[in-house]
């Protein structure tokens, strides 16, 4: 990604497909991102940038520790594992990392704990009703609307 690519994505500031972090340290608060991104159509996590578009930056021994941070989370803290890319960026502030998420092809994904996470806005929160977690499945081909019981139908 070229730096004037990534400044456009920035002035637009974070929504359903992109996510700014100043840093992070937390392999469990990643892999809830993961698990959002992964639910929801993917989307990209900028490592180094400030959710109000300042680059914080980061330094090559940042990247060393959030490369090893994201395939940790990716795939210890995720169910089912996910395989997101990293890139890195330079910038005249320091070092950003751009971290890809596709969009799964085995919903739904949850967090170790079992939580389903997925994105709502800019945010992300639990999918807790019965239905959103259906479509999740049914996304997934994984169940088909003609298959799912009707109660009081024989």
């Amino acid at each position: 990604m070229e730096i004037a690519e990534l400044l456009e994505i920035i002035a637009h500031g974070e929504d359903s497909r992109h996510q700014f972090k100043a840093n992070i340290t937390n392999e469990t608060s990643l892999a809830r991102e993961l698990v959002a991104f992964s639910n929801s159509g993917g989307g990209n996590l900028f490592i180094g940038v400030s959710d109000d578009g300042t680059f914080s930056g980061l330094t090559r021994e940042d990247m060393g520790r959030l490369n090893q941070l994201v395939s940790n989370a990716a795939s210890q803290q995720v169910r089912p594992p996910v395989n997101p890319q990293t890139e890195n960026i330079a910038t005249p502030d320091g070092l950003i990392m751009r971290v890809i998420v596709p969009d799964g092809i085995s919903k739904p994904y949850m967090d170790k704990d079992g939580v389903i996470w997925v994105k709502s806005g800019a945010d992300k929160r639990k999918a807790t009703s019965r239905e959103e977690i259906q479509r999740l499945y049914q996304s997934a081909g994984l169940i088909h609307g003609d298959e799912i019981p009707v109660p009081g139908m024989t």
